[in-house]
């Protein structure tokens, strides 16, 4: 039966839809149905509840698509399914795989192995958030301790260097040598990329050394005149 109103049936009525069965179509030798046939139907829904995950979600929207993307007596190719739903909203997931078909994990994985990808993937994308900004602090922090230790060996020379004013006997000069030293050793552990500070650093602390070296002489030379 043709309804003629079915154009106002579908407005009153979303969930009804408008269909044509075209001349011809069942028999077209016998010319079956000799007119356009024009009847309503109504759409099947396939509802989710809300906890489902999308990955199902996109599994069943694939395996709808296989079996009523072909075409029909009331359908194109592609036609149905339809993404739009004048009752339930769409879930995001069957959407998103209407709009850009399957994901590109599951073109060439198992769908039971893709939820372990995608969980190694952020995995992976988090421990890189988290590694990569340590890599790039770790030669700022290295900058950091090697300019306190070599601020804490200036200050041990500098001690030494403030106590070569004062007067001094000679045992006491022979106390700043051995600390002199003890300094040297210290500055032994710098890396070799570091030469230019340990090579700057030497040449202070020579002339430290050297000084004390004048100094013992002149006590000594005085303490041999004393005698």
């Amino acid at each position: 039966m043709s309804f003629t109103k079915a154009d106002a049936l579908t407005r009153i009525y979303p969930f009804l839809i408008r269909l044509v069965l075209p001349q011809g179509v069942i028999d077209y030798e016998k010319n079956i149905p000799a007119t356009d046939v024009i009847i309503i139907a109504t759409t099947n829904n396939v509802l989710v509840r809300k906890e489902i995950h999308p990955a199902l979600i996109a599994l069943l929207a694939q395996t709808i698509v296989e079996a009523h993307n072909e075409t029909g007596f009331f359908q194109r190719v592609g036609e149905f399914p339809i993404q739009t739903d004048a009752e339930f909203p769409v879930a995001q997931g069957a959407v998103d795989f209407y709009k850009n078909g399957p994901s590109f994990l599951n073109k060439y994985l198992p769908f039971w192995i893709v939820p372990h990808v995608l969980r190694l993937f952020a995995v992976l994308l988090a421990g890189g958030a988290i590694i990569y900004p340590l890599f790039s602090f770790a030669p700022k922090l290295y900058q950091w301790f090697l300019k306190d230790r070599m601020s804490k060996l200036y200050r041990r020379l500098r001690t030494v260097d403030e106590a070569l004013q004062q007067e001094l006997t000679a045992p006491q000069v022979v106390t700043l040598q051995k600390d002199l030293e003890n300094i040297n050793r210290a500055t032994r552990v710098l890396p070799k990329r570091n030469s230019d500070l340990f090579f700057d650093f030497n040449q202070h602390m020579e002339s430290t050394r050297t000084r004390l070296a004048s100094r013992l002489v002149e006590l000594r030379s005085q303490m041999t005149k004393v005698a």
